[in-house]
């Protein structure tokens, strides 16, 4: 193998969406990933670093996006726009490798807080608040922002969510009943997201018999979960880390040849 084959192999640059309920290792998953510029949108979502001090070396810098009675929350956006600018450049840099953000379930909801606050759309007719042309301007946005801000970044994305049961109304609507278990996301998009991600996983934490916990991750349809992803994984991976799954696409590589 010469020396420009090995540094290929080794950059391995994966766009994933990772969904899961509360403590199934969203965050830990995304900051095993190198060189990461954190995102946080979560209370609390850096303390898996500071107990992790092995994921907390894998992080280049954090910055997190909560409002609060101190910062109105158009300046919360305005400060995430530029974070996510100070990535790109540093991908170009050789300083970031990877964006994480964390996560995308309480984005939709502050983005929703900005809307209200600052593009309310009201019926011609009435006056009344039109909140169905409010969650399309959700929805617009959120595409906008996944497309350019996220997906355009050269390097690893990780975009973490939680997961939810989608309502029976909304599944007849679906020409697929068996994938209830939907990203966390408020409006339309939800619907829209996995198939933007080259990967869509599910999350999950399982006790041992033995005692303590595996975290598998689904990258397969099934089990209620529309997962997929485009880089040749199998159903499930056990111990899910950045590194676990390169090490099993670099086998997939290797029993091809």
């Amino acid at each position: 193998m010469t020396k420009e084959n090995m540094v290929a192999d080794a950059e391995v640059f994966l766009k994933t969406l990772v969904n899961g309920g509360t403590g199934t290792g969203k965050t830990y998953y995304a900051l095993t990933h190198p060189k990461v510029a954190y995102l946080g949108t979560e209370p609390g979502g850096l303390d898996t670093a500071k107990a992790n001090p092995h994921l907390a070396k894998n992080i280049v810098w954090s910055e997190e996006f909560i409002p609060s009675p101190m910062e109105d929350i158009k300046s919360v956006f305005d400060r995430m726009d530029k974070a996510i600018k100070k990535a790109h450049e540093g991908f170009e840099s050789g300083e970031i490798k990877t964006l994480a953000l964390d996560n995308i379930t309480y984005l939709t909801e502050n983005r929703w807080m900005y809307i209200n606050k600052y593009e309310p759309v009201h019926s011609p007719k009435t006056g009344q608040l039109d909140t169905r042309g409010m969650y399309g301007s959700l929805g617009r946005w959120l595409y906008q922002f996944t497309l350019t801000s996220l997906l355009s970044f050269k390097g690893n994305v990780v975009v973490t969510a939680h997961e939810m049961t989608e309502a029976d109304e909304t599944m007849e609507k679906k020409p697929h009943l068996d994938s209830p278990i939907v990203p966390n996301i408020l409006g339309g998009f939800r619907e829209k997201i996995g198939g933007m991600f080259s990967a869509c996983l599910f999350l999950d934490k399982v006790k041992k018999v033995t005692g303590g916990y595996t975290y598998k991750v689904r990258c397969q349809k099934g089990d209620n979960r529309e997962a997929k992803n485009r880089y040749g994984l199998p159903e499930i991976i056990e111990d899910v880390s950045y590194a676990k799954i390169v090490e099993t696409l670099n086998k997939i590589k290797g029993d091809g040849k």
